[in-house]
């Protein structure tokens, strides 16, 4: 019986084991996801100021220049405060992969969203 179990043993940890590399694939995918996760975080809770002067020149483009630079103002600090929120939860919980939630700031996609 010893002969069979030790037998049995050796056939299966002597079998190439091909799901390795794959796993190994997998694992450098998601350590380099967890990084640009981290990143797109950090770089939220850094640029999250700029919110407010690029939400204040969108919307002054839009109309009458006093009123518009308060209502961007107040947009702006609304956006301020999305940005850093989203940006501490990204790097609160970088460990788990997604993609980037918003686009950069004051980038061309960047379009000021009516509240």
């Amino acid at each position: 019986m010893k002969k069979i179990i030790a037998t049995f043993f050796t056939l299966v940890l002597s079998r190439p084991n091909r799901s390795f590399a794959e796993e190994a694939a997998k694992m450098d995918d998601h350590v380099a996801s967890t990084g640009t996760k981290l990143g797109c975080g950090i770089e939220n809770i850094v640029t999250s100021p700029a919110e407010i002067p690029c939400t204040i020149e969108s919307e002054m483009h839009q109309g009458d220049r006093i009123i518009r630079f308060f209502t961007g103002s107040i947009k702006g600090t609304i956006f301020f405060l999305r940005r850093a929120l989203v940006g501490a939860t990204e790097v609160g919980t970088f460990f788990v992969p997604m993609e980037r939630t918003i686009s950069r700031v004051c980038s061309d996609k960047h379009q000021v969203a009516t509240i």
